[in-house]
């Protein structure tokens, strides 16, 4: 199954990217990395999802 890491800035409603990946491991790996990464976006935080396509 594919799982899709959507990431939003919080307050915005809007996606600012989105990235696909073979199993939901990984994509859990890549959320907690942004999660982690203490960096800003404009002030604003980001919100990551990891949700199976289709």
């Amino acid at each position: 199954m594919v799982y899709v890491l959507i990431i939003m800035l919080a307050g915005s409603g809007s996606a600012i990217g989105s990235v696909e990946f073979n199993t939901q491991q990984a994509c859990l790996a890549a959320a907690k990395q942004i999660a982690e990464a203490e960096r800003p976006y404009g002030g604003a935080s980001p919100v990551t999802v990891c949700a199976p396509k289709g």
